[in-house]
């Protein structure tokens, strides 16, 4: 008789122990629970009969009990936990199926196992059947095994034919166990197979199903068109949600052959949810004159993808010759040029409503119209321009242009001292420079564009290692007011010029013992002054200078890294102290009678070309300007000229 055997799965328990020691003793033991559970708890034989193994989990000693007379023998009718029982079923010589029951008892627990051993075909009669539990041809995506058990009347054939199933046998006779060995699907789809069993004029249709994976979804969640800046970025985050592993995520990009745009990563994103992943690319910087763009087709392991689309813009254009300007009282039309390779908005602020209107732009220019000023009250509006549509990985280039309505101020234009020097070429008299030791006073107006490191030096005008008005120094801060001279050093905190972009008037005055110091017209500081030697201003420079032979400068001395770090105006020398009333008359900030007494150097630094700066004193002393001064080999040389720029003051 050929006996078959159904193997089975199962888990076997784990038994607790716990050693004894001498803090144990006298302690009373723990009462177990009774428990017992079987694997498993019900079978089917085929007619020919077989062998069904159980495995017992119990916690403690058990026994067996059953009705299964001469067709059902345990191995077994007592035992402990863990131990595997195997009941050999004979083959059934009725026609019908024969069904047994046994107990398995631990204390007052118990456990059912129920034994079905199929019937014997009929003899009279063709008979073909077939049995498996309910549902198991239904297999998930993993795929796994089905077993046919087959009461037949005689032998048996079975057709059809599957991709993914492979049946032990084709053939058999009454009692076989067929099993279908089921491969796992890898398609989104749902997968079937068909196959019928055959005995004489008897067939059997048997139905195999595979589960389908889940449909593979990813859903861009930013946008699916991106723009790019032209400047390089190594983190291009693109937001996705997708149930695929962000590990088994590809990117298929066409149009980035010369690979300026490169997927890098994708990683689930941080602190959201299960689904949301970001994925990242690299661009490089786009130095052609078009832009470029290109198609990315995000992929999983199976169908699903998405597809983004980026275009890289060049190089943003949005410049103006001119970012301020100073308009007249009265009614009139302005055109501002603006170079740009890209659309922009116009937003003037709300300072300009009711007298500034944007006209719109063309021919390179925005048009404004400008009402009539009818009070003395400056107006100023700041118009700002933004790059649109701005990248998706960058903020817009802006620009920002100010116009100011005044009346008419008594400077209209300063110099740029920025990398830029003044000095004597020759001198037309140099005695009104000179021998002022006994008194004297220098002055500007000075406005701070850039901030500098500390210890850094920024002259604003002098004689190096003679008599020097600058800032900063070793152990003084770079914005800080400080006299050198060839005796001392003389500087204060409170000589601090602590604001950028703000315009200031100092004036250092002396005589034979003091000197002071004044801000915006207030005396700031006073010290003492020692000069053993006298004091000479008027020094030309000659294409270079030593220790023994230092000029006269205006913004530099010694090297070009010692420049003033913005603008000045209204630079004046008197061979007299001033006094603090004087500074602070009226307008004296801005402009002096050429012809004032003691007035011996007066350079309002105004022009608006060349590279002559005038002396409005009656000493004639014009000096030659310079600016991008710079250090080539063991000189220092510029271009000539200055770099003017339109103010309105005051």
């Amino acid at each position: 008789m050929k006996r078959n055997k159904l193997y089975l799965l199962a888990a076997s328990a784990l038994l607790l122990c716990g050693a004894c020691h001498d803090s144990n003793k006298g302690m009373e033991p723990q009462p177990v629970e009774e428990s017992i559970s079987i694997n498993p708890q019900a079978a089917t034989v085929g007619s020919k009969g077989g062998m069904v193994s159980v495995l017992v989990t119990s916690s403690g000693a058990w026994t067996l009990a059953g009705d299964g007379d001469a067709f059902v023998t345990p191995s077994a009718m007592k035992g402990k936990d863990g131990d595997a029982i195997d009941f050999t079923v004979k083959a059934n010589d009725q026609e019908t199926d024969r069904m047994f029951s046994y107990t398995f008892t631990c204390g007052k627990k118990s456990a059912q196992l129920r034994i079905t051993l199929r019937k014997k075909a009929a003899e009279a009669d063709e008979q073909l059947e077939i049995y498996f539990p309910e549902g198991s041809n239904r297999l998930p995506q993993e795929g796994g095994k089905v077993t046919v058990l087959v009461t037949s009347s005689g032998n048996w054939t079975l057709e059809g034919r599957s991709d993914f199933v492979t049946p032990s046998a084709t053939s058999g006779e009454d009692g076989a166990e067929v099993v279908f060995d089921v491969a796992a699907n890898s398609t989104e789809q749902e997968m079937s197979a068909d196959y019928t069993f055959r005995m004489g004029h008897r067939e059997v249709p048997f139905h195999i199903t595979v589960q389908g994976g889940v449909p593979e979804r990813i859903e861009i969640v930013s946008k699916s068109e991106i723009r790019l800046a032209s400047a390089a970025d190594d983190r291009v985050a693109v937001k996705l949600k997708t149930n695929v592993d962000s590990r088994d995520l590809k990117a298929e990009i066409s149009g980035a052959d010369d690979g300026w745009l490169t997927w890098t990563i994708a990683r689930p994103s941080e602190d959201a949810a299960e689904s949301d992943v970001t994925a990242y690319f690299a661009v490089r910087q786009n130095d052609a004159a078009a832009p470029r763009e290109a198609t990315v087709t995000i992929r999983g392991r199976r169908s699903g993808e998405a597809v983004l689309k980026f275009t890289q813009a060049v190089q943003t254009r949005l410049e103006a010759g001119k970012t301020a300007y100073f308009l007249s009282p009265e009614a009139q039309k302005i055109d501002v040029p603006v170079t740009a390779n890209v659309e922009f908005d116009v937003s003037p602020a709300p300072t300009g409503n009711g007298w500034l209107t944007c006209d719109g732009y063309s021919d390179g220019a925005l048009h404004f119209t400008v009402e009539a000023l009818s009070g003395v009250t400056a107006r100023e509006c700041a118009v700002t321009l933004t790059e649109k549509p701005a990248p998706d990985n960058a903020a817009p280039k802006t620009l920002v242009i100010t116009l100011t309505q005044k009346p008419k101020g008594l400077i209209e234009r300063v110099a740029d001292m920025r990398k830029s020097r003044c000095y004597f070429p020759s001198l037309k008299n140099a005695a009104a420079l000179n021998d002022i030791k006994s008194s004297g006073t220098m002055e500007a107006l000075v406005n701070i564009q850039e901030a500098r490191n500390t210890g850094s030096l920024s002259t604003i005008m002098g004689v190096e290692d003679r008599f020097l008005l600058r800032m900063g120094d070793t152990g003084v801060e770079w914005n800080q007011l400080q006299l050198a001279t060839y005796n001392n050093n003389i500087s204060d905190p409170s000589l601090t010029l602590s604001e950028l972009n703000k315009w200031y008037h100092i004036a250092v005055t002396w005589n034979d013992y003091r000197i002071f110091f004044y801000i915006n017209g207030k005396l700031v500081y006073e010290d003492f002054l020692v000069l053993y030697e006298n004091l000479n201003l008027g020094v030309v420079y000659r294409g270079s200078e030593d220790d023994s032979n230092r000029a006269f400068w205006i913004g530099y001395s010694y090297d070009a890294d010692r420049y003033f770090p913005g603008y000045m105006a209204e630079v004046r020398i008197w061979n007299r102290a001033l006094s603090e009333e004087e500074i602070r008359s009226e307008n004296h900030f801005y402009s002096v009678p050429e012809n004032s007494p003691g007035l011996v150097g007066y350079w309002k630094l105004n022009e608006e070309s060349g590279f002559e700066v005038k002396d409005y004193s009656s000493s004639g002393n014009h000096m030659r300007s310079e600016h991008n001064v710079r250090t080539q080999g063991n000189k220092q040389v510029g271009m000539p000229g200055l770099n003017y720029v339109e103010m309105n003051l005051p």
